[in-house]
């Protein structure tokens, strides 16, 4: 994929901490509605909540390493910007990859996700925030 045509947003330091802030967020409140088990509803909640930390990772490090961050409406160019973030990019997007194609079932599907399924997201949506985090602080 061609990033000059790929949809971008310039972004700086601030916007990445910030973004970063953001996905430590989710991802804590994901764990805690994933422990949850009150609730059937709570492992989809939880996936949602990985799905916009992943999101707000992967800008975190898009905007700490490159001052820019995919703001087109495909998922593939979202993955192919933090791809080029150096050094972790590829396995960045390995984890972004694999959390935007549960987004439609974890944010709008009407079945149950479930525990085992939201546990994964959690987790890739943790490894990249720690990723995330790396970039910002070096």
């Amino acid at each position: 994929m061609n990033l000059l045509k790929s949809r971008t947003q310039d972004c700086n330091r601030r916007d990445a901490q910030n973004r970063l802030a953001q996905a430590a967020k989710f991802v804590e409140v994901a764990e805690l509605v994933l422990d949850d088990i009150s609730s059937p509803t709570n492992p989809g909640v939880a996936a949602s909540l990985a799905v916009l930390a992943g999101i707000a990772a992967s800008d975190a490090a898009c905007c700490a390493k490159l001052r820019k961050r995919a703001r087109g409406q495909s998922h593939e160019e979202a993955v192919a910007v933090l791809k080029t973030v150096a050094p972790d990019g590829p396995e960045m997007a390995k984890d972004l990859g694999r959390l935007l194609q549960r987004k439609d079932d974890s944010h709008y599907g009407i079945a149950f996700v479930s525990k085992s399924d939201a546990t994964d997201m959690v987790v890739w949506a943790k490894r990249l925030a720690e990723m995330a985090r790396a970039a910002v602080e070096a």
